[in-house]
């Protein structure tokens, strides 16, 4: 008799599994591409599960100028804020595609989360994960040029909701140069400049807002490059 193998049942993370508690009263909402979660100013009393799509976060100065910080996609989180008993989120969360989150009151989480330590386990282990993120993301402003924190955060982001996989091996990054310079914290001009070395170099193509590379030979090529071939970036602006 031939045996037929069966299978396996899909692998739920203990958060996902967190959302069907009733007592937690999840709420999710289908969010337009283009639409704002929530604002800097906005009283941070909820927590947000990306069931679906693409959610990207900034910080935004008093001069109305954006920093992009985050982008996530399914089975993450944003709004921690509220998490840390903060007043407000002190950032903007917006889709960039049609997307499904859940509106998770903070108050629940907390209650729910004492009788699910798997659950607490994972959102300790998210948020350290974002934390260490961010600590780079800051050492980078101080210790690396313009050309290294950009090459450094391509692959970070080819990583990310952003990016897709190609036959070839090559990732196909979705991101305009404004919002790429936003995210490595100088002008649109300095990193169009800094692509155009790289694509000079053959590291990299770009497309309409689409960058192609493949990430293995771009961290080659940023583990062998000389010092010397960096150039710092001597007064990083505000994109």
């Amino acid at each position: 008799m031939q045996l037929t193998a069966q299978p396996r049942p899909a692998v739920v993370s203990p958060l996902a599994q967190l959302l069907e508690d009733p007592s937690l009263d999840c709420q999710p909402i289908q969010v337009p591409a283009r639409s704002t979660l929530y604002q800097p100013d906005d009283p941070a009393q909820a927590i947000y599960y990306i069931r679906g799509g693409q959610i990207r976060t900034y910080q935004i100065s008093a001069h109305d100028s954006r920093r992009l910080v985050e982008i996530l996609g399914t089975d993450q989180w944003c709004g921690a804020a509220a998490l840390a008993g903060l007043s407000h989120y002190g950032e903007a969360a917006e889709a960039i595609v049609p997307s499904t989150v859940c509106i998770v009151p903070i108050e629940h989480l907390l209650g729910v989360l004492q009788q699910r330590p798997a659950a607490a386990i994972e959102l300790i282990r998210q948020l350290a994960q974002k934390l260490a993120v961010l600590r780079d993301d800051a050492a980078g402003l101080v210790f690396e040029d313009c050309h290294h924190r950009l090459v450094r955060t391509l692959l970070e982001l080819s990583r990310s909701p952003a990016a897709s996989s190609m036959p070839d091996g090559q990732v196909v990054l979705r991101i305009t140069h404004q919002q790429l310079a936003q995210k490595v914290g100088v002008a649109r001009e300095t990193v169009s400049l800094a692509l155009a070395q790289l694509r000079r170099r053959n590291l990299l193509r770009t497309g309409r807002n689409q960058l192609f590379f493949h990430p293995q030979t771009l961290a080659a090529a940023r583990m062998t490059e000389p010092p010397a071939a960096r150039t710092r970036d001597p007064q990083p602006q505000e994109a």
